[in-house]
């Protein structure tokens, strides 16, 4: 027996009325997940209630709740054997990384933390994000107030920090480190994620590692065109951002200028070598007298060698040894052929250190 389907008598307003419906339930699922949002970020980060791990960090710590920090897969795979009211310290071998973005990070995984990114922070940030994983919007919005700051004044160091290497896993260790990122506790129920080796590379001649926040030394070391890509498609994306910005806007601001301008020179003075090599023999560099270029190119690398002289004096280098390691760049302007007008060449080669030889009579 067939039952009579029931038909309301406003069948007509259906359509809308289940509109309605919908939207009212996506506005009070809004509503609910903000509430949410609000309570454990009031409860569980700023009250710390109910926590049931104790994170530790530079001279700063948090009690936080392994649930959330989960969100984080670094984290995820830290706590994953860690039982119950454990302490887990974490020493980080990547020194962009600090106390302050630490905690941003942290708070990010309860509540939205970007308004807390500025200029002077978002490296650091950018850093701690890329290696917690599982923060794509804090990775953005450094991203963008990274490219956003970019000036003369402090691209030199953007750039240092984009050539660094890459020598350490995605769990924040260097490849030559067997240290365990399990967490397993040890007998006072406390865990130390650490590691005593230094990673950040030399930002000058020799190896000694120097202040990422305070340096300014230059970089004449490969690494710009390799894949030494510490942040993955992150440092890809600001290195063609800082490549253009070079390229296009710093030339469109001193177009009467550019080739004379003491500050331009001294600014592509300090650039690596590969990186300088690229900007100007580039097409793209305006510059349309190949001769004018040629002169401008050779004004850099006047300047470059003074400070690579001045780096090796202040480094204890000014001895009878004082060549070793280093490159001599040079320039040449050369006919592409007889219709196809003149062109530069930037090359480097070992500098040849001169032998003195006593002669006995």
């Amino acid at each position: 027996m067939s039952s009579t389907p029931i038909v309301d008598e406003n069948t007509g307003n259906a359509g809308e009325s289940s509109k309605v419906a919908a939207n009212g339930i996506e506005s009070a699922s809004y509503e609910h997940a903000i509430n949410l949002t609000n309570w454990i970020f009031n409860v569980g980060y700023l009250h710390q209630d109910w926590a049931d791990v104790h994170i530790t960090f530079f001279q700063s710590g948090l009690k936080a709740h392994r649930v959330i920090l989960a969100r984080s897969p670094y984290l995820a795979n830290m706590l994953r054997n860690v039982v119950p009211g454990s302490t887990i310290h974490l020493n980080f071998v990547d020194e962009f990384i600090t106390q302050e973005s630490v905690h941003i990070a942290l708070q990010h995984l309860y509540s939205p933390s970007h308004n807390l990114i500025n200029s002077s922070n978002a490296k650091s940030i950018l850093a701690t994000a890329y290696l917690f994983g599982g923060m794509p919007e804090l990775l953005h919005h450094s991203y963008n107030i990274i490219k956003s700051s970019l000036e003369s004044s402090n691209v030199v160091e953007t750039i240092n920090w984009l050539s660094q290497s890459s020598d350490f896993l995605s769990n924040g260790f260097r490849s030559d480190i067997s240290t365990p990122i399990d967490g397993n506790c040890n007998g006072n129920g406390t865990s130390s994620i650490s590691s005593s080796s230094t990673m950040f590379g030399s930002l000058s001649l020799s190896d000694t590692p120097k202040s990422p926040t305070n340096s300014t030394s230059t970089s004449f070391n490969e690494g710009w065109e390799s894949n030494n890509n510490r942040y993955g498609e992150w440092t890809s994306r600001l290195k063609n951002d800082v490549l253009n910005y070079l390229l296009h806007d710093i030339p469109s601001k001193h177009s009467n200028d550019l080739t004379t301008n003491q500050e331009i020179i001294n600014l592509f003075s300090q650039l690596p070598y590969e990186l300088f090599k690229l900007l100007l023999e580039s097409k793209e560099l305006p510059i349309k007298s190949m001769q004018e270029r040629f002169s401008f190119t050779k004004k850099i690398i006047a300047q470059r060698k003074k400070l690579l002289s001045s780096q090796s004096k202040l480094q204890g280098n000014n001895n009878n040894n004082n060549n070793h390691g280093q490159m001599e760049e040079s320039v040449v302007l050369a006919f592409k052929g007889s219709d196809q007008g003149m062109e530069i060449h930037i090359s480097r080669k070992p500098k040849k250190s001169r032998s003195l030889w006593k002669v006995e009579s």
